[in-house]
């Protein structure tokens, strides 16, 4: 290999010690250190929206519109995190971190751990520890319920020309695993059963397939076009 060849060589060692130096350890890829260090310490409830993928995406047109105003609000961010305690919310960019304007010291670590393994080539995740009860009312209050004896839960959202979510929850035993099946089975059956004068949307709840092994329970939906654009307007 002569000089030239050494020296092309070596420049890309550099460019890529100096991307990997620039990525938070044990997070998800558009995380950087900066980013991670800005999570206040009393977080329990993380999410990550890679924005400039998601306004790439043909669906784009098709998120809510408070989903939308959130991409357009922060329209020179590529990357955003939200970390909430249950009270306040801290917004997170890779600009206001690296600006030095830190909310917190790396404060969920374990819930940037969970979201690395869960958010490859997802462009909305979110992460919480299980136990805590999260601010919703009326029939959102069912989740609470639901996630009382779990260790985490996550859901993340991969959207294309289609739409694809999973939801995560690790039981914090076997029978409390085997539980939140059961109750996710009976909610959706209650929820079709609800809704019976909109076939399409019927369909599209019976297509949720749900699996668990030992602690872990998994809800996947994947949805075509019109269904997507369905499943997006019911959301707030």
């Amino acid at each position: 290999m002569n000089r030239a060849h050494l020296a092309r060589f070596a420049a890309l060692v550099a460019l890529a010690a100096a991307a990997v130096s620039c990525r938070s350890t044990n997070a998800p890829a558009g995380v950087t250190r900066d980013m991670a260090a800005a999570i206040p310490a009393d977080t329990w409830l993380l999410a990550g929206l890679d924005l400039a993928s998601l306004r790439a995406a043909p669906l784009y047109p098709q998120l809510p519109p408070a989903a939308r105003a959130l991409a357009e609000q922060f329209r020179d961010a590529a990357y955003l995190l939200l970390a909430s305690n249950g009270k306040d919310i801290a917004v997170i960019t890779p600009s206001l971190a690296a600006a030095g304007r830190k909310t917190g010291r790396g404060g969920a670590p374990d819930l940037l751990l969970r979201a690395a393994s869960l958010a490859d080539g997802k462009q909305i995740w979110v992460v919480a520890r299980g136990g805590v009860p999260l601010p919703v009312a009326g029939n959102a209050a069912n989740l609470n319920r639901l996630l009382r004896n779990t260790e985490y839960a996550a859901i993340t959202a991969r959207i294309g020309s289609r739409i694809e979510i999973e939801a995560t929850a690790a039981g914090r035993t076997a029978e409390a695993a085997r539980e939140f099946e059961e109750s996710l089975r009976a909610i959706l059956s209650l929820t079709a059963a609800g809704n019976a004068r909109q076939p399409d949307l019927v369909a599209l709840i019976r297509s949720i397939r749900i699996g668990r092994e030992d602690r872990t329970v998994r809800a996947n939906l994947s949805a075509g076009p019109d269904a997507a654009a369905g499943v997006l307007r019911l959301v707030p």
